[in-house]
């Protein structure tokens, strides 16, 4: 245990390295956690010696702080010519391994501003103002004879505002960009010969640019225009000469301290325990339609899954629609109507389907009734007419009615040919409703003659048939039984 504890205070304890370090050499702190792991901590020095192209051999002195293995604190850089005509320096506040804060650059050669830089930070992106300015002492270096950038971050980190870049090409001729930025969204731009007034390029959606930000509603950060939504993605820069000049401060994956503009700021020569991210590139936006953002489409997409299943319910329901299958035809249109509320057309097939199930169900109850009645009809017939002693004692009621019934039997066939012809043949959809109906109508007032005249057998019907003798319409034959 005693070992362990002697262990674990002397893993724990602050130390300090000094000796070689990169090219140069440097002193820092460190302590050596519990898993023998070394983490920085406390003051950072760093001492070289080292050509520069232009300036020569030059000193460098790096001063810093680390904070669990991540740079923290004030660094400055300063690059000396050993001749004493260049002087180059950068400084700035580090914490968690990124830039924060105000940052400085700065290039001095024979006395002169060649590199002048400033930028804020707010955990490695850009904000606040931005400047860059550059003359070299030799033009003929580089891609620019002079540079002068100046503009400014929202506090996100997109360009916004007013940028202004003037610079001098290996052309000779000064040329100016000025453009205009709302919350990284390019609103105008143009580009001009400063001496002539030239134009080389113009755009201008200023109007639109404002009028989106003006309506644009949070958490979705999006506007209708014209009846129109509209959204915005985030970009990486456009600005083909400010992607070099933001890079100068944060890329540490080349890191080239030189004369040329977009050349590294000098403490990015350490490159431990600094964050290596390239968001701070990702600071424009575009305003683009609602389906071409990612909540957009993910929203278009839904639509086009639910309107999907819409047109195949749909096509399911009028399938089952055509084959008479109106339970699941009723069924599919409603959850139709559920899948998209604002769709007219299953609302208003819905009622036609279920009235179809309703007059289904009063013509099957029809064609029952006029079934059953038919028989029953039919079997009382047969034994009326069957009846020896009616047909005998009395002859004459027998006689009449037989001419009534088949006179009205004959009425009725002829009436309802189709129908009796449709049921006969199991083919019942042509019959509608009201056909069923006259249909069974007229079966009751056969049944309801053939009831009369029921209650008559076997009774006295003398005088009766006395005055049926004396008549040859079957109408009225028929009136005097149903009497």
């Amino acid at each position: 245990m005693l070992m362990l504890i002697g262990i674990l205070s002397y893993a724990q304890s602050p130390q300090t390295y000094k000796g070689a370090y990169a090219n140069g050499y440097a002193e820092y702190n460190y302590i050596e956690n519990d898993k023998l792991m070394k983490l920085w901590n406390g003051r950072f020095t760093y001492k070289d010696t080292m050509e520069v192209a232009g300036r020569g051999e030059c000193d460098v002195l790096i001063n810093g702080a680390y904070k669990d293995d991540q740079k923290s604190a004030i660094w400055v850089a300063t690059i000396k010519g050993l001749d004493g005509n260049s002087l180059e320096t950068s400084t700035g506040p580090m914490k968690d391994g990124m830039k924060i804060g105000l940052w400085t650059h700065r290039l001095t050669m024979n006395d002169k501003y060649v590199k002048v830089a400033s930028a804020s930070f707010t955990r490695d992106r850009f904000t606040s103002k931005f400047e860059y300015k550059y003359n070299p002492l030799d033009a003929s270096i580089g891609e620019y004879q002079e540079l002068n950038v100046v503009g400014s971050f929202d506090s996100k980190g997109m360009l916004d505002g007013e940028w202004t870049t003037t610079y001098v090409g290996k052309d000779g001729v000064r040329m100016q960009e000025l453009a205009r930025y709302q919350h990284g969204v390019l609103a105008f731009r143009v580009v001009h010969e400063l001496e002539t007034g030239i134009e080389k390029d113009r755009y201008d959606k200023e109007a639109f640019v404002t009028d989106f930000w003006s309506k644009m509603k949070l958490p979705d950060s999006n506007a209708v225009i014209n009846d129109e939504k509209y959204g915005v993605i985030k970009e990486m820069c456009h600005q083909e000469s400010l992607v070099p000049l933001m890079n100068s401060w944060n890329d540490l994956r080349t890191v080239v301290v030189s004369n040329i503009h977009g050349s590294s700021i000098p403490t990015m020569m350490i490159t431990k325990g600094e964050v290596q991210s390239n968001k701070y590139l990702v600071c424009e936006q575009k305003i683009v339609p609602w389906n071409e953002t990612p909540k957009g489409m993910l929203e278009w997409q839904e639509e086009q899954r639910i309107l999907k299943e819409y047109q195949s319910n749909i096509a399911n329901a009028d399938k089952a629609l055509e084959d008479k299958n109106l339970e699941e035809a009723l069924r599919l249109y409603r959850l139709s109507s559920t899948i998209k509320k604002d769709e007219d057309y299953p609302r208003e097939q819905i009622p036609m389907v279920e009235q179809m199930i309703k007059d289904r169900a009063t013509q099957n109850r029809l064609l029952g009734s006029v079934g059953e009645k038919k028989t029953m009809l039919d079997k009382t017939q047969k034994k009326l007419m069957d009846d020896e002693t009616f047909m005998k004692k009395q002859d004459k009621l027998y006689e009449a009615y037989d001419m009534a019934y088949s006179a009205r039997m004959r009425s009725m066939k002829s009436d309802h040919s189709k129908t009796m012809t449709f049921i006969e043949n199991d083919n019942i959809e042509p019959i509608s409703i009201l056909e069923l109906e006259a249909y069974e109508a007229s079966l009751d007032e056969l049944i309801q003659l053939q009831n009369k005249v029921s209650l008559l057998v076997g009774q006295d019907t003398k005088d009766l048939e006395k005055e049926l003798k004396k008549l040859d319409d079957t109408g009225e034959i028929e009136k005097m039984l149903r009497r």
